[in-house]
């Protein structure tokens, strides 16, 4: 698997808007927004059978003193009709600015000097080639709400496919918890920006949560539960393809169940894995399994493993307040400059679709009853309930 590629850095469009001071401080007569592509999408497979690219556009003010206010985007295939189009609540919802305060994160306002992100989703229908590049109509309105301007900006879908991986656990019904498909989850909405562009390395990371047959995660009362309450607490974690033991780690003890862990003293895997292990699968491939159980990880640094073969149990080390397995893959070993890449399973059972809230029994469940259709070289999406074969 080649993923060089997704390296690429560039400046796709720059566009102009009006902008007017609405202060007495002088401001230039007009804006410039820079739109960037970090990572060019992969066209994967989903766990609701049909294909999808996921990427983010990244939006920059330059002048440092206007500001700029997304309106419409716009995303096109080969013909003039979009694929996609988000506007209005929609749009604010996908915007997100990752230096900003949690509370104020997404919103349409780039303000001077300041970087977004757009996360973009694009679903092809059953009958819809995969495009070989894709282009962007984005609309902005000045800060005052008057002239607006719009650009394109092009660009590649890249011809590789994504790693296929085999089953991540021996048995049991896993929930796959902030999945892909999630534009606000922990995972997709975490990002990384500075001069050399965006970096997210959980664009396609799975909290895969154990649950029974009725889509419960503990046993008893949540609140007041334990990690041997946890379905997935222990269950036997396996490697998904043949490699090399990039790095492991084991030792850490498992926090208490529902305790939340201090903030991470940096996004090193050290830092945030708990106990770890990560998989080299060539020169530019990792596969990352975090939270696993102290004193269950089988493995060391530069060992040799087999598809199938036992690397630790699941646990709740690290930066985690419930037992789960965070499952990533990346093309660096770094949990904090990689990006994350997408991946598919060769075979798994889709047993349904549910939330986090029922899981552990916050919502009261209106899920239906799970009905087993199997699936192929696809990726789990967010909310989705699966079992392995």
């Amino acid at each position: 698997m080649h993923w060089s590629r997704t390296r690429f850095v560039g400046v796709v469009a720059l566009i102009t808007i009006a902008a007017t001071a609405t202060t007495g401080v002088q401001i230039p007569a007009r804006a410039r927004v820079e739109v960037r592509i970090a990572t060019p999408p992969t066209p994967f497979a989903g766990s609701d059978g049909v294909i999808h690219l996921a990427y983010e556009l990244q939006v920059t003010e330059m002048t440092g003193v206007s500001a700029a206010s997304l309106e419409r985007v716009e995303v096109f295939g080969s013909d003039q009709r979009p694929l996609v189009s988000y506007s209005g609540a929609d749009l604010d919802g996908r915007v997100m600015r990752p230096n900003a305060e949690r509370s104020i994160r997404y919103g349409r306002l780039i303000r001077g000097g300041t970087t977004a992100l757009i996360h973009v989703w694009v679903t092809l229908g059953n009958n819809q080639a995969v495009p070989m590049s894709l282009r962007h109509a984005l609309t902005f309105l000045a800060e005052d709400g008057t002239q607006p301007a719009a650009g394109n900006a092009p660009i590649e879908v890249l011809a590789a496919r994504p790693l296929v991986l085999g089953p991540p656990f021996r048995t049991g019904i896993w929930f796959a918890h902030n999945g892909p498909g999630d534009h606000r989850s922990a995972h997709w909405g975490s990002a990384l920006v500075n001069e050399q562009g965006a970096r997210i390395p959980q664009r396609y990371a799975i909290d895969f949560i154990g649950v029974d047959k009725a889509g419960s995660a503990v046993r008893g009362d949540f609140q007041k539960s334990s990690n041997d309450d946890w379905l997935g607490f222990g269950s036997e974690i396996l490697a998904v393809v043949d490699a090399t033991v990039y790095a492991a780690r084991d030792g850490i003890a498992d926090n208490r169940a529902l305790v939340e862990p201090p903030p991470p003293a940096s996004l090193s895997a050290d830092d945030v894995y708990g106990n770890y292990v990560i998989l080299a699968v060539g020169n530019a491939t990792f596969v990352h399994y975090a939270h696993l159980q102290r004193n269950s990880v089988a493995v060391k640094a530069g060992q040799l493993v087999r598809r199938g073969q036992l690397l630790g149990r699941l646990g709740n080390s690290g930066n985690t307040n419930g037992a789960h397995l965070h499952f990533n893959v990346t093309n660096d070993p770094s949990p904090a400059t990689a990006q994350g890449v997408p991946f598919v399973f060769d075979a798994f059972e889709l047993l349904g679709t549910t939330t986090a809230g029922q899981v552990v029994g916050a919502e009261r469940s209106s899920a239906q009853p799970f009905s087993p259709t199997k699936r192929g070289t696809a990726l789990p999406l967010g909310g989705a309930v699966v079992r392995f074969p």
